[in-house]
């Protein structure tokens, strides 16, 4: 439930966020949208500290949150391209991806270790995460990027929202295709993680250290690739990058349904991190360098849709792991971004040629 009503707002606000990208001064605007963040996270520490939390208070923050992220995300990724040169954008992209790859391994850790210390009480921890996230807000009153010739604005933002859709649909059918693409790796395969649990439990025999000793693999390889990808000084061939680690991907999660000792799918761990943190990299960049400047933040926020719809997805990948086992929905997962990836790739071969 947490998850889904963290999706809602990704599903129904992600365009309103790509229009207010578009529309508005994105640097003002995302410090807005982190300061509203960060009063949920104080509100949060205040709650628990003083032992007031019910249930209702966390779906509401994650609501509450999941609107902040529908907003920041199309934002933020569009803002790049006004802080860089066209050329460098799946480099600084990829450097995002090791950013957040670096959280995922010490993040969790570091929390964990918080709430150790607190009696397991996790209060504290909001406290001093609600005190880093004042970092982010300093970072972005820092940012200093290059005026831009303000474009004419629409009546309405609904009318912005509308102009975007009539672009993605009906203008730019290689951008329509990049975006249903993405759903393969980002909606479909990603969902593994929903069931690594059970696999870990059921499949492996494992316990919680095997889990993250798993996830931590994934984040290894995912940095690995996120590295790579960020020294190369020319980008070539971005759709066939996109289209091959994405059916990789897919077919990586297939495989992980077959295996049975944990070396194996340890070994399997890396290739898996390193195509998701190419995939999303090369295919964020390449949309951003196709797009019109005017149209870039409602592009990428079609683009995060896909965060939504793995809540979605994430639901059916457990309803056929509870009619059949883990090993069944692995293989339906991958093989839907399998399917999705391969349909796009020969239906729409502009792609190919990117």
């Amino acid at each position: 439930l947490v998850n889904v009503f963290r999706a809602l707002p990704l599903i129904t606000l992600g365009l309103l966020g790509g229009a207010i990208a578009d529309r508005f001064d994105k640097r003002k605007v995302l410090i807005i949208i982190q300061f509203w963040s960060l009063s949920i996270y104080i509100a949060m520490a205040v709650l628990i500290l003083g032992d007031w939390i019910k249930l209702w208070h966390v779906y509401l923050t994650a609501f509450l949150l999941g609107g902040g992220m529908a907003m920041n995300q199309p934002i933020r990724s569009s803002f790049i391209p006004q802080l860089l040169e066209r050329r460098l954008l799946i480099n600084a992209l990829s450097l995002n991806s090791i950013a957040m790859n670096f959280s995922r391994l010490g993040g969790p850790a570091m929390i964990g270790y918080i709430i150790a210390l607190s009696n397991d009480n996790v209060g504290p921890a909001y406290v001093i995460g609600a005190s880093i996230y004042l970092l982010v807000i300093l970072s972005t009153f820092m940012l200093n990027p290059p005026a831009r010739q303000a474009r004419e604005r629409s009546v309405s933002i609904g009318r912005d929202v509308i102009e975007g859709l009539r672009y993605m649909l009906l203008e730019n059918r290689t951008v329509l295709a990049l975006i249903i693409v993405a759903m393969g790796p980002m909606a479909f395969a990603f969902n593994y993680i929903t069931l690594l649990p059970v696999f870990v439990t059921q499949v492996l025999n494992m316990g919680s250290s095997g889990f993250g000793t798993i996830q931590s693999i994934a984040a290894v390889g995912a940095l690995i690739g996120g590295f790579i990808l960020a020294s190369r000084a020319n980008v070539r061939h971005k759709g066939r990058l996109i289209l091959g680690t994405g059916l990789t991907f897919g077919f990586a999660v297939m495989l992980m349904s077959v295996l049975r000792t944990p070396l194996l799918v340890f070994a399997l761990m890396p290739v898996m991190g390193a195509c998701q943190s190419i995939f999303r990299a090369a295919h964020h960049g390449t949309l951003l360098e196709i797009s019109p400047e005017q149209y870039r933040g409602r592009v990428m926020s079609m683009t995060f849709l896909d965060r939504g719809v793995q809540s979605l997805t994430a639901i059916l990948a457990g309803a056929v792991t509870d009619i059949w086992d883990v090993s069944v929905g692995l293989v339906v997962i991958g093989a839907m971004c399998v399917a999705i990836v391969a349909l796009m790739g020969l239906a729409v071969p502009t792609i190919r040629r990117l």
